[in-house]
């Protein structure tokens, strides 16, 4: 029996030392459920990252997955990757009602989620080498002004008018990036 409670305490240990706290308040956590990030999965879009997302409060939270707003930058051995090969084409749209209704999250209070959110916001193409260390730093924000960008601002009103916040909060993480 104490074997099963031995494997079991080490499991739980390496699963929650192998999440990245990437938000800076404690009334909302949020998570990236793996402890590197990689330019290649970054980029394929049926291997999204997923992000747990704690709610801690008695309040309930509208986040727009694609509202974080901010910078990622690139460091190679501690120094500021300043050449990258190429930039990676983005596109944004405006939104109508459904589309705000099929993207955005609801976060109900004292709920747990397991969500994709556009936070990375990795703009170049960068030449990985394995015998180097790089990490991301990220620096990003989520507010009513950011959610909105993209549309569903009547949306979000009417939330409101429920009782719903909108999320507000800094990012603000340091991720290992891997070839």
């Amino acid at each position: 029996m104490k074997r099963f409670y031995c494997f079991f305490g080490i499991f739980i240990f390496g699963f929650y030392f192998s999440q990245i706290k990437v938000n800076k308040k404690r009334d909302v956590e949020i998570f990236l459920m793996d402890s590197a990030v990689s330019i290649e999965r970054y980029l394929d879009p049926n291997k999204a990252y997923k992000y747990k997302i704690i709610n801690h409060t008695d309040n309930n939270y509208i986040i727009d997955p694609q509202g974080f707003r901010g910078k990622t930058y690139v460091y190679e051995c501690n120094e500021l990757y300043s050449q990258p090969e190429k930039m990676i084409p983005k596109g944004y749209y405006s939104r109508d009602l459904e589309d705000c209704k099929e993207d955005f999250i609801l976060l109900k209070k004292k709920e747990s989620l397991i969500v994709e959110i556009a936070l990375l916001n990795i703009d170049f193409f960068y030449h990985i080498k394995p015998n180097k260390s790089y990490y991301l730093d990220i620096e990003s924000k989520h507010n009513e002004y950011t959610a909105t960008l993209l549309g569903c601002t009547d949306y979000i009103k009417d939330l409101k008018k429920q009782g719903y916040k909108v999320f507000e909060d800094q990012i603000k993480a340091r991720i290992p990036l891997k070839p």
